[in-house]
C-alpha cells in the first residue's frame, strides 16, 4: 500500500469512527428528547375535605359529589354585598395562612392573594412528599410551573382600598411562582402559565420539557383556584358554560354545564433515571405529553376535535406507545352539550378502533365530583390517573344515568361507569386531558412506577427525628406520627427515613430513639402530651470532637458496633491491619476476648484499641453526617484527634500509637495516679512536699490529676484526706504525665523522629499547650511531651470555648470528660452542651443513635439516606400548618409614611438618662418600631440578637422602619441601617452612638 493510500485510510478509519460517534450522540439526544419524567411527590387541596392524595382518592373511590352552597364563613370574607349562595366545590378556610412558617410579615399576609398562600402550602407539602430534604434545595437548578388564571383577590383588594406595594407583589400572577422559589432559594425557570382550563396541564408539559432539555434537575408543576369574587362566575354563566342546577353531568344525557370548583394541586418531576439512581419513590411515569392549539375553530371558545385528535397523536408519538397500550383516560369533560361529545369524537378518532384483545379504554371525569377547578383543573386529573394506576381501579362518573345518545360506544373499546370499575387488562397507560377555553390543549400519558427492588428485612434500633417550625407544631406533629406508627407498624424504618428527610430546615426539634415501633408510638405520646417537652435549635453547631484517654474501657466494648455497623467495622479492620504492622497482637482478637483472658487493663493493648474505636466510631458519625468542627484529645486521645483533624495519614497515627503504648507500658510498677477534687493551685498549697509529685492533669477548674512515686502519691491521699478533699485512686501503677516518664517520652521521639505531620483540616486544641496547635507542629518532640508534659484540658476546653465552640461530643468507649467540659463552660457562664456517644455496659447503637438525636436537637443535620441506607419514602401525615385569619378589610390604607423628621425632644430625654438607662430606652424603641412594621403585637415579640430578615422584615420594611425611628428620633439615620446593622441589638448601639455623637456636638463650644 501506497504512502498516498495509507494517508486516505486513515482518513476513512477517522472519520467513520467521527461518524459512528455522532451517530450515538444523536442516539442520545434522542433518548433525551422522550426520557420518561417521574413523578416523585404529590400535593393537594381540594374540595370534600381532600387535603392531601391519600383523602383526594377516598373522595374518588366514594364517589363523593363535593359541591356544595358558599359556606356561611365564606360569606363573611366576602366584600360586603356579596352574599352569594352559589352552588360550586369550595374549599374551608381560605382565608387562614401560616405566615409565620413562611416568614411572611402579617401586613404583607393580608394583601397576599390567597391563591398564593395556598400554592405554598400544597408546594410544601408536594416536596415533602417527595421526601427532599429542603435545605439542600437552596440553589438548585429547580423548575416552577404553576397555572394561575384567576385573580379575585385584586378585584376584592381594589374595592377594599388596600393599594400598597403589597398589594402588587401579592396578586399579580407571576410572582406565585417566583415567592415559591424566592422562599426555597430555586434557581431553575420559574413561571405563572395562564392558558386558561388548561392551564395546571400546560404547567406540567412544560416542565417535563426543561427537565429533559436539562434546563431543570427538579420541577415543581400545578395550579391553583379560588373563588372569591362574584365577576367571574357571572362572566361564565354569560357563555351559558355553567350548570344551573349545580351538577356537572359529564358524559350524560341530561348534561348542561359545569360547575365552578377551588382547588390546588402540585406534583415533584425529575428524570425517571435521576430518580431511580436516587432511590426515590415514584408514584408514577409521565411517558409523554404534547399540547396544541384549537386554531380557527367554530369559535373562540368553541373545541376542535381535529386539533383534539392532533394533540392525543402526538402524545402516543411522544411516549413511543400505541393507541390500544391506553386503557383509561380522564377527559377534559366538562358537562357541557357541545364540549363532550366532541372531546369524545375526538378520543374515537384516535383510540375509538377495536382491539383485537378485547381491552377496554375507561372514560373519567373528575369534575363531576368536584367541579371545574380552571387553572388547577388539569392536575386535579393528572394526581386523579396516578392513584388511578396506584390503586388498579377506576372511579366512576357520579351523576351518570344515560349516556348523551350523540355518544356512540357501539364498535368502540370505550366504556364509561357510574360506578367504579377495576383496571382493564392488557393495558398499561392513563391518559389526561386539559383543554382551555382559549384554545390550548393539553394531553399526558402515564404509566405505572417500575416496580421497587427487594429488600432484606432489618431489626436495628431507629431513629426517628420531628422537626417544625413552632413547639405546637411539633407537638401536633408527634401525635400525627404516632398514629401513623399505629396504623402500619411494619414500617417504622421507612417512617423514620422519610420523616429524616422532611424537618431539617425547622427550629423546633425532638427525636426518639427505639428498637420497635410500639417502642417510638409511646414515646411520641410522652412527647406530645408534655406542654414543655422540645428543643429550638440554633445555627447548625460545629462540634468538638473530644478523644479520651484511659479509663474509658470495658469488657466488650465495641463489639455491637463491630458486628451491626459496616461502617464502623471496615474502618476499625484497617486500624487493626496498621497497627498490626508494629505489634504482635490483633486489636480485633483483643476486642472480642472473653473477661478471663483479656488483655484491656494491659496498656500495650489498651491505647491502641481505644484509637481503633475511636477513629471508627469518628468515621461513622462521619457516615452519619456529623463531622467536627474541632478536635481535643486527652493524653492518648490526641494520636485520634490528629488523626482525625487530618494532621496524621492513618498509618502514622497507627504507627504511633502501637510506639506510644508499647514505651508507655514499661513505666508499669513505677508509680500511681489520683484524681483530686479541687484546683491545682490549692493542691500544691495543701500538700507539705508540692514537688514529690507532679499535676499530670488539669481537667477542670476543681479537678486535678497528680501523678509519681507511689509512695508520694499515698503521702499526697493522706494529706488531701485530712484537708477533707475527695481523692480517687486511678487504676494501675503507671506514673504516666510525670517527669519519671522523661526517659520514656524521650525515647518515644526517637523511635518517632520521622513522623509524617501536616496541616490540619479542622482546629485541634492541643492539651499539651492548652491552645489551638498547627497541624505541622506535630512532630516527633510534640508526642513526647504528650507524654511526659501535664494534660491541660480545661486550658484546651477553654480555648475552644472562646474561639466560640458550644458543642462538645466525647468519642470513648465511655464518657469520663462530659462532667469537666460542663464545669468549664460553666466557669466561663457559657450555655453549651456535651454530647456522649457510647456508654459501659451499655447497647452501643441505641447509645450513639441518642447522641445523634440529641446533636439533631441541637440544630445538627442528619445523614437520613446513611442512617438507614435501605430506606423508602413512605406517605406521612402532612406539616400541621398554624393557620391565622388574613383578610383586607373595608378600611382605608394605610397613610403613608413621612419622609420629614417631625421635631422631637427624645434625643434631649434619652441623653439626659443615666448611660446605664439609655441602651435599654433605645432598644425597646427601636423593638416597638420593629414590631408595628412587622405587625406584631408588641415589642416582646421581637428578639433583641435576631436579624430582623429572620422575622420577615424585607426591603420595603426596612425603608419604613428607618422612617419610623428618624419620625421618632430626629437621628440622621441611613436608608441602609438594617442591612449594615441587621439585628435590634446591633441598631440600638449604632443609635447610641450617633446619640453620644449629636450631644457632644451640641456641647462643644
Amino acid at each position: 500500500m501506497s504512502e498516498v493510500e495509507s494517508v486516505y485510510r486513515a482518513r476513512l478509519v477517522a472519520a467513520a469512527t467521527a461518524l459512528r460517534d455522532m451517530e450515538g450522540e444523536l442516539e442520545r439526544l434522542r433518548r433525551d428528547r422522550h426520557e420518561p419524567i417521574a413523578i416523585v411527590g404529590m400535593g393537594c387541596r381540594f374540595p370534600g375535605g381532600a387535603d392531601d392524595p391519600a383523602a383526594y382518592w377516598r373522595l374518588l373511590d366514594e364517589g363523593v359529589d363535593a359541591v356544595t352552597e358558599l359556606p356561611p364563613p365564606r360569606r363573611a370574607a366576602d366584600d360586603p354585598g356579596t352574599e352569594t349562595t352559589r352552588l360550586a366545590a369550595y374549599l374551608d378556610s381560605v382565608d387562614s395562612f401560616d405566615a409565620e412558617f413562611f416568614g411572611i410579615p402579617a401586613p404583607e399576609a393580608e394583601r397576599l392573594d390567597p391563591q398564593q398562600r395556598l400554592l405554598l402550602e400544597v408546594a410544601w407539602e408536594a416536596l415533602e412528599d417527595a421526601g427532599t430534604p429542603l435545605r439542600r434545595l437552596n440553589g438548585t437548578s429547580t423548575g416552577v410551573f404553576i397555572g394561575m388564571s384567576t385573580n379575585d383577590y385584586l378585584l376584592h383588594a381594589a374595592r377594599s382600598g388596600g393599594r400598597d406595594s403589597y398589594t402588587g407583589t401579592g396578586t399579580a400572577h407571576a410572582f406565585g411562582p417566583g415567592r415559591l422559589s424566592y422562599l426555597l432559594g430555586l434557581r431553575g425557570p420559574s413561571l405563572a402559565v395562564d392558558t386558561a382550563c388548561s392551564s395546571s396541564l400546560v404547567a406540567a408539559h412544560l416542565a417535563m420539557r426543561s427537565l429533559r432539555d436539562g434546563e431543570s434537575d427538579l420541577a415543581l408543576a400545578g395550579g391553583v383556584n379560588l373563588i372569591l369574587d362574584d365577576f367571574v362566575t357571572d362572566v361564565v354563566a354569560d357563555l351559558q358554560a355553567l350548570s344551573p342546577d349545580g351538577r356537572c353531568r359529564t358524559f350524560d344525557a341530561r348534561a348542561n354545564g359545569f360547575v365552578r370548583g377551588e382547588g390546588a394541586g402540585v406534583v415533584v418531576l425529575k428524570r425517571l433515571g435521576d430518580a431511580l439512581a436516587n432511590g426515590d419513590r415514584v408514584h408514577a411515569v409521565i411517558r409523554g405529553s404534547a399540547v396544541n392549539s384549537d386554531g380557527r375553530s367554530a369559535g373562540l371558545t368553541v373545541p376542535n376535535p381535529a386539533a383534539q385528535s392532533d394533540l392525543l397523536r402526538h402524545a402516543l408519538a411522544d411516549a413511543g406507545a400505541q393507541a390500544d397500550d391506553v386503557g383509561f383516560v380522564e377527559t377534559h369533560g366538562t358537562g357541557t352539550a357541545l364540549g363532550d361529545p366532541l372531546e369524545f369524537e375526538a378520543l374515537t378518532d384516535v383510540f375509538g378502533a377495536s382491539r383485537g384483545d378485547g381491552s377496554a379504554c375507561v372514560l373519567g371525569a373528575v369534575k363531576t365530583q368536584i367541579g371545574h377547578l380552571e387553572a388547577a383543573a388539569g392536575v386535579a386529573g393528572l394526581i386523579k390517573a396516578v392513584l388511578v394506576l396506584q390503586h388498579r381501579r377506576i372511579p366512576g362518573n357520579v351523576h351518570l344515568t344515560t349516556v348523551n345518545p350523540r355518544i356512540r360506544l357501539d364498535g368502540t373499546p370505550f366504556v364509561i361507569r357510574r360506578d367504579a370499575t377495576d383496571w382493564p387488562t392488557g393495558t398499561t397507560l392513563a391518559g389526561v386531558s386539559s383543554f382551555g377555553m382559549s384554545g390550548t390543549n393539553a394531553h399526558l400519558l402515564l404509566a405505572e412506577a417500575p416496580p421497587a427492588a427487594s429488600r432484606e428485612p432489618v431489626t436495628k434500633p431507629v431513629l426517628l427525628p420531628l422537626a417544625a417550625r413552632s413547639k405546637e407544631a411539633l407537638s401536633a406533629l408527634a401525635s400525627a406520627y404516632a398514629d401513623r406508627l399505629e396504623q402500619e407498624p411494619s414500617a417504622v424504618r421507612d417512617i423514620a427515613y422519610t420523616a429524616g428527610l422532611r424537618g431539617d430546615s425547622h427550629e423546633w426539634r425532638w427525636a426518639a430513639v427505639g428498637t420497635s415501633a410500639a417502642e417510638l408510638t409511646g414515646a411520641l405520646r410522652a412527647f406530645a402530651d408534655d406542654s414543655r417537652a422540645g428543643t429550638k435549635a440554633g445555627p447548625e453547631p460545629s462540634p468538638v470532637f473530644v478523644f479520651s484517654g484511659q479509663g474509658t474501657q470495658w469488657i466488650g466494648m465495641g463489639r455491637e458496633l463491630l458486628a451491626a455497623e459496616p461502617g464502623f467495622a471496615t474502618v476499625f479492620a484497617e486500624c487493626d491491619k496498621l497497627v498490626g504492622e508494629h505489634t504482635t497482637f490483633s486489636l480485633t482478637r483483643e476486642l472480642m476476648a472473653p473477661a478471663e483472658s483479656s488483655r484491656l487493663a494491659d496498656t500495650e493493648v489498651l491505647q491502641p484499641i481505644l484509637f481503633g474505636i475511636q477513629v471508627a466510631l469518628s468515621a461513622l458519625l462521619a457516615q452519619w453526617g456529623v463531622r467536627p468542627g474541632a478536635v481535643i484529645g486527652h493524653s492518648v486521645g490526641e494520636v485520634a484527634a490528629a488523626h482525625v483533624a487530618g494532621a496524621l495519614p492513618l498509618p502514622d497515627a497507627a504507627r504511633l500509637v502501637a510506639t506510644r503504648s508499647r514505651i508507655s507500658a514499661r513505666a508499669n510498677r513505677s508509680g500511681g495516679m489520683v484524681a483530686v477534687t479541687a484546683s491545682a493551685d490549692d493542691v500544691r498549697a495543701m500538700l507539705k512536699e508540692p514537688d514529690a509529685v507532679a499535676v499530670a492533669a488539669i481537667n477542670d477548674s476543681g479537678s486535678t490529676v497528680l501523678s509519681g512515686p507511689a509512695e508520694a502519691i499515698g503521702r499526697a491521699v493522706e494529706e488531701l484526706r485530712g484537708h477533707g478533699v475527695p481523692c480517687r485512686r486511678l487504676p494501675g501503677d503507671y506514673p504516666f504525665h510525670s517527669p519519671a516518664m522523661v526517659p520514656l517520652a524521650e525515647e518515644l521521639g526517637r523511635e518517632i523522629s520521622d513522623i509524617g505531620c501536616r496541616p490540619t483540616t479542622c482546629p485541634m486544641f492541643s492539651t499539651v499547650h492548652g491552645k489551638q496547635v498547627e497541624g505541622t507542629r506535630l512532630d516527633s518532640g510534640y508526642w513526647a511531651a504528650n507524654l511526659c508534659e501535664p494534660v491541660r484540658f480545661a486550658d484546651a476546653v477553654g480555648a475552644a470555648v472562646n474561639a466560640g465552640y458550644r458543642v462538645f461530643v466525647e468519642v470513648a468507649p465511655h464518657a469520663v470528660l462530659a462532667r469537666h467540659i460542663d464545669r468549664c463552660l460553666d466557669d466561663g457562664s457559657v450555655r453549651g452542651a456535651v454530647v456522649p456517644t457510647l456508654r459501659r455496659d451499655s447497647a452501643e447503637l441505641p447509645a450513639v443513635l441518642r447522641s445523634l438525636a440529641r446533636l439533631y436537637t441541637l440544630g445538627h443535620s442528619l445523614d437520613m439516606a446513611s442512617l438507614h441506607p435501605h430506606g423508602r419514602v413512605v406517605s406521612l401525615p402532612g406539616y400541621p400548618w398554624r393557620r391565622q385569619r388574613y383578610w383586607l378589610s373595608g378600611r382605608p390604607p394605610s397613610a403613608p409614611v413621612s419622609t420629614t423628621p417631625t421635631p422631637t425632644d427624645w434625643p434631649d430625654a434619652v441623653a439626659a438618662l443615666p448611660a446605664a438607662q439609655q441602651l435599654d430606652v433605645i432598644e425597646r424603641a427601636v423593638c416597638a418600631d420593629a414590631a408595628t412594621v412587622l405587625g406584631l403585637t408588641g415589642a416582646e415579640e421581637v428578639p433583641a440578637e435576631t436579624a430582623l430578615t429572620m422575622l420577615g422584615m424585607d426591603s420595603l420594611m426596612a425603608v419604613q422602619l428607618r422612617h419610623e425611628l428618624v419620625n421618632r428620633t430626629g437621628l440622621p439615620i441611613p436608608a441602609t441601617l438594617v442591612f449594615e446593622h441587621p439585628t435590634p441589638r446591633a441598631i440600638t448601639h449604632y443609635m447610641l452612638a450617633l446619640l453620644r455623637e449629636r450631644t457632644t456636638t451640641k456641647d462643644a463650644p
